[in-house]
């Protein structure tokens, strides 16, 4: 291709260029140029102090007043069951029994090799008293008794182990053992429950801790029943959790029809009102590299403001940074950067 056609299509080419983009110019005008400059409808409203019923709001999971795993404290056959599944039981009644045949006969063994060593001990100190006997003689069977008396509580303590009892009144919520299964020591076979009460642990994170108190009142919403129940915190953790910055709390709420342990619950805990806060929509705080900012319009631009949120009640939060008099913006605020251009709607 000869050197004069080259550059007489890099002319046409550049003359495109430009007449295209008059074109562009007559009619929206610069595209690129307008896609940094538009300017952003938002919508708003102007701060003012009002009242904010500060809550703190959780999750967790319902449990009974205690609960506990038994489990055999000396293996063995079992023998006999006497409770099932969602019985209630009282404190200290027998739920299963194993084959003690063979403990019962150690028990006897032993409680006759110590009434034999009481009676020698009691032989050897009226000699003693005579000093017929050395104190050699009376040192031996002092402690012949003793250790005879230790190993008869041992054997007696082993026998009675073979019948497992309840440690509390509540009711069976599991049992995972039958009759004539062999149980090694430590292997669970009952699950009780009280549930004449019920408590609820959460976690709460460092900047509510110290709103909360013992006795403050909360309402626990329990999915499952679709129903509201009254509730108090009865403990608070002294320390942050393991690896977290959260505090343990415990809730009890008195037991009701159709609660169980195990069910899914919400809880609000009230941590009182201050009159005159500066409260604004959970809609206008965004997330900004590890700090929460808002938007208020001045001048016909966005200011970014970083704020600290002093309390949470549904959709409102309670914030400082802020002044009264600021136009917040709420609607359209995610596209939002500083220095925005503002197409502004104020809110009622």
């Amino acid at each position: 291709m000869s050197s004069i056609r080259i550059i007489g299509l890099t002319s046409l080419a550049v003359i495109l260029l430009l007449v295209a983009g008059k074109v562009l110019k007559g009619g929206n005008g610069d595209i690129a140029a307008n896609a940094y400059s538009s300017v952003i409808a938002v919508s708003g409203f102007v701060l003012q102090e009002s009242p904010f019923a500060q809550f703190v709001e959780e999750t967790g999971t319902l449990m009974g007043n205690r609960e506990s795993t038994l489990a055999a404290l000396v293996g063995g056959q079992v023998e006999n069951i006497y409770a099932d599944l969602g019985d209630v039981v009282k404190a200290g009644q027998p739920l299963l029994r194993l084959d003690d045949e063979l403990l019962e006969i150690e028990a006897e063994r032993a409680k006759i090799a110590f009434d034999k060593a009481a009676l020698d001990f009691k032989r050897v100190e009226t000699l003693f008293g005579d000093k017929s006997v050395s104190d050699s003689d009376m040192e031996g069977a002092r402690l012949a008794m003793k250790s005879a008396e230790v190993q008869y509580r041992a054997a007696k303590k082993t026998f009675e182990d073979a019948t497992i009892r309840a440690p509390f009144s509540g009711t069976i919520a599991a049992r995972m053992t039958e009759v004539g299964q062999m149980l090694d020591r430590g292997q669970p076979v009952f699950q009780i429950v009280d549930v004449s009460k019920f408590k609820l642990p959460v976690h709460v994170s460092e900047d509510e801790i110290g709103a909360l108190e013992l006795g403050a009142h909360a309402t626990l919403y329990v999915e499952a029943l679709g129903d509201s129940f009254p509730s108090g915190i009865t403990s608070i953790g002294a320390r942050a959790m393991q690896g977290a910055r959260t505090y343990p709390i415990e809730l009890t709420l008195d037991a009701a029809d159709g609660l169980k342990s195990g069910m899914f619950a919400r809880v609000r805990i009230s941590v009182g009102e201050d009159s005159s806060s500066l409260v604004v929509p959970r809609a206008a705080a965004l997330p900004d590299v590890g700090r929460t900012v808002v938007f208020v319009a001045s001048g016909g631009k966005a200011k970014k403001v970083p704020v600290k949120i002093l309390g949470t009640s549904g959709d409102k939060l309670s914030v400082s940074g802020l002044a009264i008099g600021d136009t917040v913006i709420v609607t359209g605020n995610q596209l939002l950067s500083q220095g925005s251009e503002l197409n502004l709607t104020l809110e009622k």
